[in-house]
């Protein structure tokens, strides 16, 4: 009898202690899978910020412009722009592909400290390529800004802040006709935006101009000899309110230390100099969706062309420069009114009115004036489908030179993302008639408009900035 009830409390007890092994394995393994499920939430997690920090410290932004145009005569297409004048109206006149890539890298805020604390660095890259009409088409390829920024130290002006590098610095422009009126771009650095008193902002910059095959608008220099390097002190003051909108007033001191050029009449030395410059704008909102700018400019010296990088001014005949050129005897002057009507259609617009006097500092042909005026409406059919017409007039007239009107029409029929006159993308057609003063002829259009004063031009064109 001893012997059964001895296996019996031997089976019992080993089943009690299987049971407990079991429980025991059990609640091992939902500790493991609790533990696992945690980790993996907290690795998709990581994964999620990771990802929204890529998105957040970096931005590839860009503009492109580019199509395929012909002229009446089956050429390539050109652009039609008048002597002596510094831009030329731009719907359905833009005879090249330009595309800036910008690639902008932001310091996530766990390096800096704070959310609030920007540390930038920004890289833009330019590219080039003009139609042509034989095999001597070339490209051009420009490191066009490597610079970094730092704001928000401040945390009582956090739109205060610093930058160094190669940098687009106070540009401004006609949209229209594509005309930088002011343009500091160049090397150096600065403090900018330095709220006084919430009177205005202040910024100065030391600006060394740099020397590129690429002007303004994009478009390649026709003769990138004539660029030179100054440099300047810029200072600015903005945000300043006036007659019921905001004033701007910049003013800038240039130096620059001489160099030579060649041209017709061989080397030319130029001379070594200074010069200084004004610029005042206006902005104010006529009404809802109404825009406009005025804008009043003086400068003298090497300082006369509101630019970082000097450049030899427009008009100058270098053929009878001589041995020597002093760039202390230019001066120039201009005033422009830019209005844009944007209040979501269906009739969007803008228009300008400029005028600009300059003295080369030469003996003959020492003055040229540039009047221009230009209006581009669109009427929108819907939120995506327009019309664009455009029209513009330029007159230039040199002393002891040439004088004379260019004149160009354009309709375009156009897609975009919204109603609005600067909506983009923006795919297009374009048909553009311009017509030009005999004393022109031959200097407008080339090489296919040789000996004409009229040209048509046809095409298609994609406009987009990202």
């Amino acid at each position: 009898m001893k012997v059964p009830f001895v296996c019996c409390a031997f089976v019992l007890t080993g089943s009690l202690f299987a049971e407990q092994d079991t429980d025991a394995l059990r609640k091992e393994l939902e500790a493991f899978r609790t533990e696992s499920t945690i980790r993996i939430q907290a690795l998709e997690n990581q994964l999620v910020v990771q990802q929204e920090r890529a998105t957040v410290d970096f931005d590839f932004q860009g503009y492109l412009r580019a199509g395929y145009g012909v002229d009446d005569n089956g050429n390539a297409q050109v652009a039609y722009q008048a002597p002596n004048a510094d831009a030329k109206y731009r719907l359905g006149n833009e005879a090249e592909t330009y595309l800036e890539t910008i690639f902008l890298a932001r310091t996530p805020p766990d390096v800096t400290g704070s959310a609030d604390k920007k540390f930038d660095t920004q890289i833009r890259l330019g590219y080039s390529i003009p139609n042509s009409n034989n095999n001597e088409n070339e490209s051009t390829f420009s490191l066009r800004e490597g610079y970094g920024t730092a704001a928000g130290l401040n945390p009582e002006d956090p739109r205060s802040g610093y930058w160094a590098g190669q940098r687009f610095y106070s540009r401004d422009q006609v949209h229209m006709n594509d005309f930088w009126y002011r343009d500091m771009t160049g090397y150096g650095g600065g403090i900018e935006q330095v709220n006084l008193g919430d009177r205005a902002r202040f910024g100065i910059a030391w600006i060394g101009g740099s020397v590129d095959e690429l002007d303004s608008d994009g478009t390649v220099f026709e003769d990138p000899a004539g660029q030179f390097r100054k440099d300047s002190v810029d200072v600015s003051l903005t945000e300043i309110a006036s007659l019921g909108g905001q004033l701007s007033l910049m003013a800038t001191y240039a130096y620059f230390n001489g160099d030579t050029v060649e041209t017709e009449a061989g080397t030319v030395e130029l001379l070594d100099g200074d010069g200084w410059a004004v610029n005042l704008y206006q902005d104010n909102e006529l009404a809802e969706g109404v825009q406009n700018r005025i804008v009043l400019q003086y400068g003298v010296g090497v300082a006369y062309n509101f630019k970082g990088q000097l450049v030899l001014p427009t008009g100058l005949d270098r053929s009878l420069v001589g041995a020597q050129y002093d760039m202390e005897d230019i001066e120039q002057f201009r005033i422009i009114e830019d209005i844009t009507i944007d209040h979501g259609g269906p009739v969007t617009g803008s228009g300008v009115l400029l005028y600009q006097k300059s003295d080369v500092g030469t003996a003959t042909k020492e003055s040229v004036e540039w009047v221009s005026a230009g209006i581009r409406p669109v009427y929108h059919f819907n939120q995506h489908y327009s019309i664009a017409a455009e029209a513009g007039w330029d007159y230039t007239e040199q002393s002891d030179g040439l004088d004379g009107s260019l004149f160009k029409v354009t309709l375009a029929p156009q897609v975009t993302p919204q109603m609005s006159v600067l909506s983009r993308p923006a795919i297009r057609l374009f048909v553009t008639y311009a017509w030009w003063s005999d004393d022109f002829q031959g200097l407008v259009g080339q090489p296919t408009h040789d000996g004409d004063t009229e040209g048509l031009s046809a095409g298609l064109q994609l406009e987009t900035w990202w």
